[in-house]
């Protein structure tokens, strides 16, 4: 059973919960007092925390300098993302997770197909430790024009200790956007907005 991360972005940024029950992050821990292996109990480490930044977490690509409709080839938006902790070898923990993403094919789009860039990065302590970039393949078949799809599987290896637990870090996933893909976003960007009671 798959249970969602837990959040604790702002809510200027959209956060996604990590499903538990996958094999992210798990690491031993026996119960205390004199008992033998039979009678410990194990469970799963807890997982980071993922964030999507708000101003990442939807793709638009339009062909020309227009910004309508008929311009549009694709838009993506980042639906959720799924994973679970396990532990893992020589003082580590292995988190897997895969990203959903909902893909619309615009009118201007000529192909069957579309490579949509996304990253996932690590974060320890305010500092980004690791940043690895992938592609996402997607293609409409049958004529389709939109797409619920799910990334392939994303091991990543946390190194832990005494001092440094899994939950001290926190993973962010987001679109790998250009220059004036961040701008558009930012510009179109719903805040919330707080009213009193």
């Amino acid at each position: 059973m798959i249970a969602l991360f837990p959040s604790r972005a702002p809510l200027s940024s959209r956060c996604v919960n990590f499903l538990r029950a996958l094999p992210l992050l798990a690491l031993p821990l026996l119960a205390t007092g004199c008992q033998n292996e039979s009678d410990s109990i194990s469970f799963a480490p807890a997982c980071p925390v993922v964030e999507i930044p708000g101003e990442a977490a939807d793709y638009y690509q339009y062909v020309g300098g227009e910004h309508d409709l008929s311009h549009l080839v694709v838009r993506a938006a980042l639906r959720e993302v799924v994973g679970s902790c396990e532990d893992g070898a020589h003082r580590t923990v292995v988190t897997n997770m895969q990203i959903g993403l909902h893909v619309v094919r615009g009118p201007a789009s000529k192909v069957n197909f579309v490579n949509i860039p996304y990253f996932v990065a690590v974060v320890y302590n305010g500092e980004i430790k690791s940043k690895k970039q992938f592609i996402a393949h997607i293609e409409f078949d049958n004529g389709d024009l939109q797409k619920a799809t799910s990334t392939r599987n994303i091991p990543i290896t946390l190194p832990i200790s005494r001092r440094i637990h899994s939950e001290q870090y926190h993973i962010e996933v987001g679109f790998q956007l250009t220059q004036g893909q961040l701008d558009f976003n930012r510009a179109h960007l719903v805040m919330p907005t707080f009213h009193k009671l």
